[in-house]
């Protein structure tokens, strides 16, 4: 009798301290839960804070192209300036006249085209011209005359006799401007 209630007395302390072995584990999971979330919530709040604030330099980087090339501004013709960023040519800036004549395309807001590549700005197969006349003007560095397509208000696709010409500055960014010089009007095969 003696041996059996010292087995139980055994027993009972091992499940007794199996039970303090589980909840000090639960304890100590719940503090390192809680821990790591309010790390987690505060990397998360600073992520936001500089998401925000790099939203807003972008925009000032925006407003700055449009400083920066004014003289555009108020010029008759569509104007527009790509910067080369490794193989891309990434849309920085296009003036009021290219706006109106083909804002269509981008709801009419310049800001919905500034940093956006050929392919993300047109469709793939004048993107790809696009992208072709860029890369001969970036490389010759002398202006080139071409004529590309873009499709209009009513879904018509156009020819356009565009100027592209290059710039260098401060032997780092390379810039292509385009101008169109005029819409031409549509051949057909008769």
């Amino acid at each position: 009798m003696k041996a059996l209630v010292l087995k139980s007395k055994q027993l009972l302390l091992t499940f007794s301290s199996l039970e303090k072995n589980h909840k000090l584990l639960t304890y100590i999971s719940l503090l390192i839960l809680t821990t790591s979330t309010y790390f987690l919530r505060n990397n998360s709040e600073i992520l936001k804070i500089k998401f925000a604030a790099l939203k807003e330099r972008n925009r000032g980087v925006k407003q700055s192209m449009l400083i920066f090339n004014k003289n555009y501004e108020s010029f008759p013709l569509p104007v527009w300036q790509k910067v080369k960023r490794g193989e891309q040519f990434i849309l920085q800036y296009v003036n009021n006249a290219f706006v109106e004549q083909f804002g269509h395309s981008f709801d009419n807001d310049r800001y919905n085209l500034i940093g956006k590549n050929n392919f993300e700005a047109f469709p793939k197969k004048i993107a790809q011209k696009y992208y072709e006349n860029d890369i001969v003007v970036s490389i010759s560095g002398g202006s080139v005359e071409s004529f590309p397509q873009f499709v209009d208000k009513n879904g018509i696709t156009q020819n356009i006799k565009v100027l592209k010409w290059r710039e260098i500055i401060k032997n780092k960014d390379t810039l292509v401007y385009g101008m169109v010089k005029e819409v031409l009007p549509l051949k057909t095969n008769q």
